[in-house]
C-alpha cells in the first residue's frame, strides 16, 4: 500500500512514491516488486510464529498498473500473490487484488476515486510495500480491510483531506466477526506547517458485524444496529537523514447484550536513519489493547481486550536503485489471562531477511528499442 502517491493512481494505488508516472508521452504505468523472505521464529508467539516455529520462506509478487485514456481520467489496479510457509495465515498461497478503480483528478486539490480503496484510517498504507517500509514487519494495528467505495481527496501546500463512503469497517481481521458490506462514512485530513512535518486525524463509524449472525444472538436488534467507531491520530517528522512516524487509534464496539461499548486502542512509533546513500537503520515499537469479540453457542458474547507489545529493529542496504536487502529482529510480549484458549504463548521472537526487487515493465521495452 504504498502505491505511487497521488497523481497517476491517487494516494494509494501505487506506493512507490512519485508524481504522475508515464514513460515519455505514453499514458501507461506498469510496475511491480518481487520479494523473497526467510524466517526463523519460535513457536510461542501469537503474532510472530511462522510454520510452527520451524524455518520458513515466502515469495511475493506485487504488480500495479494505470492507464490514462483521457486527460485527468485514470484507470488503475493492483494485484498481489504470495506463496510459502512463512505466511502468517494458514493458507500457503493466495492471489488477490487490493485495489482497482477509476480516478478523476483535474487538480491536486480535488481528486475523486471510485473502486476498491486503501484504508482511510491512519497513514501506514503509503509505506506498506517493501521498498518503502523501513522494516520487514508492519504494525499489527494496521487494517488489512480494503473497502469498496467512493472517495474525494486533495492536497494544498499546507493541508490535505479525504472523505469517502466505504463498504467495510477499519477493524482487525481475526479479532471481530468478518463484516458484511454496508456503506459507512470515513474522513481524514492533515496539516503540514513546514516541509518535513505533518499532523493528521481520521475517523469512521458504522456496522461491524455480519448478517449471518442468528437473531437469538443479537438481543432483539438487527446486526447493523451494532456499530464500531474509530478515531485515529498520526504524525510524521523528518529532518536531514532522520524520518519518524507515529500513529494512535482508539476504537469502541457495541456488543449484543452489553449496556456499554467495549473500547480498545493501538499505537506505534517508528524511526529510520540513513547512514549513507545505501545503508539505513530503523526501529518500531507498538502497543496494542484490542477488543476480541465473538458470539458463543449459548447466545452470549466474548468481549475481552487482548493486551500485548511488540518491537522490531533492523537495517537495509540498497545494492542498486531497485534492489534492497533488509534484515530485522522482532519480539513481542502478551499478557494472557490464565485459562484463555487460542493463545500459543506469552510472547516470542522472529528473525527475518528480505530481498526486494522493483521493476518497471515499460522500461524493459524501452531498453530493447
Amino acid at each position: 500500500m504504498l502505491r505511487l502517491r497521488r497523481a497517476v493512481v491517487g494516494a494509494a494505488l501505487v506506493a512507490l512514491g512519485g508524481r504522475r508516472a508515464a514513460l515519455g508521452q505514453v499514458p501507461v504505468l506498469l510496475q511491480g516488486i518481487v520479494d523473497g523472505e526467510a524466517w526463523s521464529t519460535n513457536a510461542s508467539s501469537n503474532l510472530l510464529t511462522r510454520n510452527l516455529g520451524r524455518p520458513a520462506g515466502l515469495g511475493r509478487l506485487q504488480m500495479w498498473g494505470a492507464y490514462e485514456p483521457v486527460r485527468h481520467w485514470v484507470l488503475y489496479g493492483q494485484v498481489e500473490g504470495e506463496a510459502g510457509n512463512a505466511r502468517s495465515v494458514s493458507d500457503t498461497h493466495d492471489v488477490y487484488s487490493d485495489q482497482f478503480g477509476i480516478q478523476y483528478s483535474p487538480t491536486p486539490a480535488f481528486v475523486v476515486d471510485a473502486g476498491r480503496l486503501t484504508p482511510l484510517i491512519g497513514t501506514f498504507s503509503t509505506r506498506r510495500f517493501s521498498t518503502r517500509n523501513p522494516l520487514i514487519g508492519m504494525p499489527d494495528g494496521y487494517s488489512l480491510q480494503y473497502p469498496m467505495g467512493v472517495k474525494v481527496s486533495g492536497e494544498t501546500k499546507h493541508f490535505d483531506y479525504r472523505a469517502a463512503m466505504v463498504s467495510l469497517p477499519a477493524d482487525h481481521l481475526g479479532y471481530v466477526p468478518r463484516a458484511t458490506a454496508r456503506l459507512r462514512p470515513a474522513v481524514g485530513g492533515g496539516f503540514t506547517p513546514t516541509v518535513g512535518a505533518r499532523i493528521g486525524a481520521s475517523f469512521t463509524a458504522g456496522p461491524y458485524l455480519n448478517k449471518s449472525i442468528g437473531a437469538t444472538q443479537l438481543a432483539g436488534k438487527t446486526w447493523s444496529a451494532y456499530s464500531q467507531r474509530v478515531l485515529a491520530f498520526d504524525a510524521a517528522f523528518s529532518r536531514g537523514y532522520l524520518e519518524t512516524h507515529a500513529e494512535y487509534a482508539s476504537g469502541s464496539y457495541d456488543v449484543p447484550g452489553r449496556a456499554k461499548a467495549v473500547s480498545g486502542f493501538t499505537y506505534y512509533g517508528e524511526a529510520k536513519y540513513t547512514l549513507s546513500p545505501r545503508f539505513f537503520l530503523a526501529g518500531r515499537a507498538e502497543r496494542n489493547k484490542y477488543p476480541f469479540i465473538r458470539p458463543t453457542a449459548s447466545a452470549t458474547w466474548i468481549a475481552n481486550l487482548t493486551d500485548f507489545v511488540d518491537g522490531e529493529v533492523g537495517g537495509g542496504y540498497r545494492f542498486t536503485r531497485s534492489t534492497l536487502l533488509k534484515l530485522s529482529a522482532r519480539g513481542d510480549r502478551w499478557w494472557v489471562r490464565s485459562g484463555a484458549n487460542g493463545f500459543r504463548g506469552r510472547g516470542g521472537r522472529a528473525i527475518a531477511i528480505q530481498v526486494s526487487q522493483a521493476f518497471d515493465v515499460l522500461e524493459w521495452f524501452e531498453r530493447d528499442r
